[in-house]
């Protein structure tokens, strides 16, 4: 069986391709499984870039299935119903753009309904990402199946002593809904560096010289570089106020950082036991959160133990056989529907 992974353009983005990195590397130890790799040439940005991205894919002579692994939906048009897998990571487009009718009606169409519609198998990484995508379109998307996410193997415990008199912070992501505003008027006056994982607007660096927060900030980092950021922290926080997931919550705990994380799903659903939950609108909760973390090596030994075995649930293998098991059964249904097998 041939399985072919067609990810959006370099260039756009890279936690989707880390995920499917991982899960490839697993599936290649398997000898019955042949599989494949394609990144469409332009970055999804206007009507010309995706009808040539379209043109591109019509081009190809795929064997066996394709996967469309998140982002650039609208590619499952240009491809056979029937050998067809499309991941959907959250709807924060439509998020985005719901005060936007224009904007909002083209992305709905065309990145979500159509392809959603079109697909023979949809996966979706969270319970919270299924429930918005049934919210968003209706029954089409009621097929869809959750396969949860997988961190990178490479992030494995490394031992640190806890810096309480001046910890690390780690953030990571400055988008919008990252809430890195009301980060920064949490850890005012706190004694902390802080680790900015993302480009930062005019607003957040002025944020950051008027509230005197200590930072650093990294852009285009490495899968290496972010592992080594990870093991320099001493918290991580992510108090998005939307995700489709919540991979840093995992990443840390396979680290063995400490996590502060919204009450939030599907944080909560990601997190378990294994972060300490607060108020992602309340600063006052953040603050404290942040400070119980710093203060009390009890709970906080506890949460990075409790991180170790959460972490141990989402492993790489555990997604792979999930999707293998996808990959046969859509193997299965194009043979019975008359497709050619190979």
């Amino acid at each position: 069986m041939t399985v072919t992974y067609l990810s959006r353009s370099p260039g756009t983005g890279h936690s989707i391709e880390k995920l499917f990195g991982a899960i490839r590397r697993e599936l290649e130890k398997d000898p019955s499984i042949s599989v494949e790799h394609i990144r469409l040439p332009f970055i999804s940005r206007g009507l010309r870039s995706v009808w040539q991205n379209l043109r591109f894919i019509a081009r190809q002579r795929f064997s066996g299935l394709v996967h469309v692994t998140g982002d650039a939906h609208y590619a499952v048009l240009a491809l056979s119903r029937w050998r067809t897998l499309l991941t959907v990571h959250d709807c924060i487009t439509l998020e985005k753009n719901r005060h936007n009718p224009l904007r909002y009606g083209l992305f709905w169409l065309f990145w979500f309904y159509l392809p959603v519609r079109h697909a023979a198998v949809v996966t979706v990484v969270s319970e919270k990402s299924r429930r918005d995508l049934v919210r968003y379109l209706g029954k089409v998307a009621k097929k869809a199946v959750v396969v949860s996410n997988a961190y990178d193997p490479r992030f494995v415990y490394h031992a640190q002593s806890f810096r309480k008199q001046r910890p690390v912070l780690l953030q990571i992501g400055t988008a919008p809904h990252k809430n890195v505003s009301r980060l920064l008027e949490s850890i005012e006056g706190v004694p902390c560096l802080l680790s900015i994982v993302g480009p930062l607007s005019e607003d957040l660096v002025r944020a950051l010289r008027d509230r005197q927060i200590l930072y650093q900030n990294y852009v285009n980092v490495s899968q290496d570089d972010m592992l080594a950021l990870y093991v320099a922290s001493d918290i991580v926080t992510f108090v998005s106020t939307y995700e489709g997931f919540g991979m840093p919550i995992l990443e840390a705990n396979a680290v063995g950082r400490v996590v502060l994380t919204a009450d939030r799903l599907p944080m909560r659903d990601v997190a378990g036991k294994a972060a300490h939950l607060v108020d992602p609108d309340d600063s006052i909760a953040i603050r404290s959160g942040i400070q119980r973390l710093i203060d009390d090596d009890l709970y906080r030994q506890q949460l990075i133990e409790e991180g170790l075995r959460n972490a141990a649930t989402y492993s790489a293998p555990t997604a792979a056989t999930r999707y293998l098991s996808i990959y046969q059964q859509l193997a299965n249904t194009r043979c019975e529907a008359g497709d050619v097998c190979e």
